[in-house]
């Protein structure tokens, strides 16, 4: 579960914040993004989540013998569609729920991905993010672990991790991240989940920007 950040949450009354939640594939990023939105919602927080492989502008491939290289890059993804629904989730509800009624409600747009850092225009959108850095050789074994395939298909997924996944996040991802001028942090997502989901939150607490004045 962890310590929600209530207290610095509530000091951001009126505020709605965008965060990205990038890393590389297997890094856990989906799982947490899930954790912190129940975490935030428990705490009254109004929050939206969106997942990047939501906008894949083709269906998943057959197999990954026959994945093409560029699956896995920023032209994949309709981040004109993905910057439209932040845009949008980020707007006030018409009717406040009965819960917002006589209070203002922080609200958070989470977005998960593995290639956020990357698109400069949805890049803009977000106040703040968080970046899971993962080695290799863990990324690899959850991803394996995440399905059951068959043998050959197995054999499929590591070897177009080892030859394109992890070259991609090297050549594309990393740049990115050590160019992002936004406030970020760097969280170990090596550690157990509730860990790294305890760090998550900390650092939300001091990501969320303040609210503007009135």
């Amino acid at each position: 579960a962890g310590r929600p950040p209530s207290r610095a949450m509530n000091a951001h009354a009126h505020s709605h914040v965008a965060v990205a939640l990038a890393g590389p594939s297997g890094s856990g990023k989906s799982t947490l993004a899930v954790t912190l939105a129940a975490a935030l919602r428990h705490e009254g927080v109004r929050v939206t989540l969106l997942h990047q492989d939501s906008y894949f502008r083709l269906p998943k491939p057959a197999s990954y013998w026959s994945t093409p290289p560029e699956h896995d890059t920023p032209a994949a993804v309709d981040m004109e569609r993905l910057a439209e629904d932040v845009r949008a989730a980020g707007r006030p509800p018409p009717e406040p729920d009965e819960a917002a009624r006589g209070a203002e409600q922080l609200q958070i747009v989470l977005v998960e991905g593995f290639l956020l850092l990357q698109d400069e225009p949805l890049l803009s959108l977000f106040d703040s993010a968080l970046f899971l850095r993962v080695d290799r050789e863990a990324c690899l074994r959850r991803r394996l672990q995440r399905s059951t395939r068959s043998e050959s298909e197995q054999e499929g997924c590591r070897r177009y991790f080892l030859d394109v996944v992890w070259p991609t996040y090297e050549r594309i991802t990393l740049p990115a991240l050590d160019a992002a001028t936004l406030p970020l942090s760097v969280l170990d997502g090596s550690q157990p989940a509730q860990a790294v989901a305890m760090a998550a939150l900390r650092e939300l607490e001091a990501l969320a920007p303040p609210a503007a004045a009135a």
